[in-house]
């Protein structure tokens, strides 16, 4: 009884170490090298701030109630690779990291606020494109899910084909069959989005299973119609 305890135990065992690696595989589409997305890489070297995009700023002063001075905004980044602010005017951010951007307000600040704590986070540019509520251009943070991303533009339409969703770039479907990166939640860095890409949601065909039954029921009318009029004769 023992070995047959011991025998069905292995069995389980070997059974999840077989199943386990497609279980935890990515979705179809997503890069198979996570080198390739340049949020994946150290903030100490990741140049992410660009021309279009724009910059989340949170500003505190520590160790005071109140702040004489309210800098927390979302911030677009001009042609030039410039932010402007309100009382530090123009700042350079195109090139920095988010860590140096961070250290060169807070230094900024010091002239203004006796302790500033800032934080940073870089939004990107993506387009919803489709059978979306209110489709159009959002800036959003990488780390968003798609979820969070689609809620921005009011949801998908009742006639959204959300197997079909998918990422364009330039033109070109980069990576398709987005349902389930929508379903399980996964961020647009897991995904691979990068600031400029369109999320493409067409919607369902004309022809779907309400549509034919609204179409059957006005003929079956227009038939009771025709024969109340004529009286059931031919």
């Amino acid at each position: 009884m023992n070995r047959l305890k011991k025998a069905s135990c292995l069995l389980v065992i070997m059974g999840f170490a077989w199943i386990a690696p497609g279980m935890l595989a990515p979705p179809a589409g997503f890069a198979q090298d996570r080198g390739d997305s340049r949020w994946s890489k150290s903030a100490g070297t990741l140049t992410i701030f660009q021309p279009g995009d724009a910059v989340r700023i949170q500003v505190w002063d520590l160790y005071e109630e109140r702040s004489t001075l309210n800098l927390s905004n979302d911030y677009p980044i001009d042609p030039q690779g410039n932010v402007i602010m309100p009382i530090l005017g123009e700042i350079k951010v195109k090139g920095l990291t988010v860590f140096e951007l961070k250290k060169l307000l807070e230094d900024k600040l010091k002239a203004y606020l006796r302790n500033p704590l800032v934080a940073v986070q870089p939004l990107i540019r993506i387009t919803l494109q489709g059978a979306f509520i209110r489709p159009g251009s959002y800036r959003v943070p990488p780390s968003n899910s798609l979820w969070e991303a689609i809620a921005l533009s009011g949801g998908p339409r009742g006639d959204c084909d959300l197997k079909r969703m998918a990422i364009e770039r330039g033109g070109k479907k980069v990576i398709p069959n987005l349902l389930e990166s929508f379903e399980k939640g996964y961020s647009l860095e897991d995904i691979g989005v990068e600031s400029g890409d369109q999320i493409v949601a067409p919607a369902r065909g004309f022809w779907n299973l309400n549509i034919f039954m609204a179409f059957v029921n006005l003929l079956t009318s227009l038939a009771l119609l025709y024969l109340r009029l004529t009286g059931g004769r031919y």
